[in-house]
């Protein structure tokens, strides 16, 4: 027969003091709370039910804080990847084109004049 685990006093005090709390989930919400807890930066499950009973404030994340750097992001992607711009004949300096300006227009109808297509559109 094997001998019983003997826990030290203080082993005891703790385990009456927090309580071993358990419930069994079917494996959407298991997996919905796996990705509330990872969305939340890695926080325990002990801490979720505390932020959750108003005994613990989880540090958020900064929703608007995020938008605003994604969009920053997102903007400067943009603008190198579609901005056109000349240079200056005088300082070599870019000069760029915006949208229905006198310079656009004009680089429309140099394209429409010479008849430019795609590459897929001349075969």
């Amino acid at each position: 027969m094997a001998k019983a685990i003997r826990k030290p006093p203080a082993r005891l005090r703790y385990e009456q003091s927090h309580p071993t709390v358990s419930c069994r989930l079917d494996g959407d919400t298991h997996g919905l709370l796996k990705q509330r807890l990872s969305d939340l930066g890695e926080v325990s499950f002990a801490d979720f039910v505390k932020d959750a009973l108003g005994t613990l404030q989880l540090k958020m994340p900064d929703v608007n804080l995020i938008r605003k750097t994604a969009r920053e992001e997102g903007y400067k992607q943009a603008k190198k990847d579609y901005e056109v711009w000349v240079f200056c004949i005088d300082c070599r300096k870019p000069i760029y084109i915006q949208p229905n300006t006198d310079i656009h227009k004009a680089i429309i109808g140099y394209v429409d004049e010479h008849k430019w297509k795609h590459g897929a559109c001349t075969k």
